[in-house]
């Protein structure tokens, strides 16, 4: 039986309220100044405590790495392959420099890794780079070298979970009946990225790399005629230094047309649910729709589809 190794990297998230302001200062430690750092703070756990009240609970990001490691061993099972997995986390438990540590102690030499950012944001990639060789480098020699799993934007799988999402909210709007055509007139398809600061963007293909899937899953649709945008959320600060459209404005302005009906959000720059797709989305994003009399689905995201365990392993499976 084949054997390989594969490391997980997320964001990390709290799951309880107790661990909200801990899981922040590892997230907002780099902000120097004392009473920006704590306005932020505050700020920030207002909308974690604001979910859970409505939705019941924090952040699913936890959840959903569980599901994704189980879905890729089912999928490691059932191809006869031995795959030791291990998960670390930038700024929440299990973290990433006490994994890469443990990865040490077990003897492996040698891992493959993911992480649950998939395109080229350039900074927030660079984080997750700089975090794993500076757990390596904590760890010393005996620490593990690891090979990325890099552009799965690009994989047909990834393409293939994308659409079946699109078409799973479709179906939620559009019947199957002779008015189809007229009916996807009135939707507007709203691929949502997150904002990342245009300097940032000007040093990578970010933008490139998003437009390109959102074309691919447009025409994998079937559905050439249907208007879709790209448009951004979440940023973290003024819209003159960030990617814009942003999604909220956005939505204002169609309201204001009344062009479409309906709107179909796709978090397309999310692999996973996370505090931004269920909280910028789901209940902010909702509202304003509801505000404005529009019909709102939003699309789940593929972090733990089949297709997307399946493509996963099929890389995992390409590397030494």
């Amino acid at each position: 039986m084949l054997s390989k190794t594969f490391l997980l990297i997320s964001y990390g998230a709290p799951e309880v309220k107790e661990e909200v302001i801990p899981f922040l200062h590892n997230l907002l430690a780099n902000n120097t100044n004392s009473t920006v750092l704590s306005n932020r703070i505050t700020v920030a756990a207002e909308k974690y405590y604001k979910m859970a009240r409505q939705t019941g609970r924090l952040s699913p990001l936890n959840r959903e790495c569980h599901n994704l490691i189980a879905g890729i061993l089912r999928e490691t099972k059932q191809n006869n392959i031995e795959l030791n997995v291990y998960w670390g986390n930038l700024f929440w438990h299990p973290l990433l420099e006490d994994t890469v540590a443990e990865m040490a102690r077990d003897g492996i030499q040698q891992a493959i890794c993911c992480t649950t950012s998939i395109f080229d944001s350039g900074t927030s990639n660079k984080r997750y780079t700089n975090a794993l060789e500076v757990a390596r480098q904590k760890v010393g020699v005996i620490a593990p070298v690891f090979e990325n799993l890099s552009f799965l934007f690009e994989h047909p799988l990834f393409i293939e979970a994308q659409t079946d999402c699109l078409l799973e909210a479709l179906a939620w709007i559009v019947p199957h009946d002779g008015q189809y055509l007229e009916k996807t007139n009135s939707i507007l398809v709203l691929f949502s990225a997150h904002s990342i600061p245009k300097s940032d963007s000007a040093c990578s293909n970010y933008v490139g790399q998003l437009r390109q899937t959102c074309q691919s899953i447009i025409e994998k649709c079937y559905t050439p005629s249907i208007a879709w945008e790209l448009v951004f959320q979440s940023r973290s600060g003024t819209i003159e230094y960030w990617l814009e459209p942003d999604i909220k404005e956005r939505i204002r302005e169609i309201a204001a047309t009344k062009q479409y009906q309906s709107i179909i959000v796709v978090p397309i720059g999310f692999f996973c649910e996370n505090m931004e797709t269920i909280n910028d989305l789901d209940l902010e994003i909702g509202e304003i729709c509801n505000e404005f009399n529009l019909k709102f689905i939003r699309a789940r995201t593929i972090g733990t589809l089949p297709k997307t365990c399946k493509m996963i392993v099929q890389e995992i499976m390409k590397r030494k």
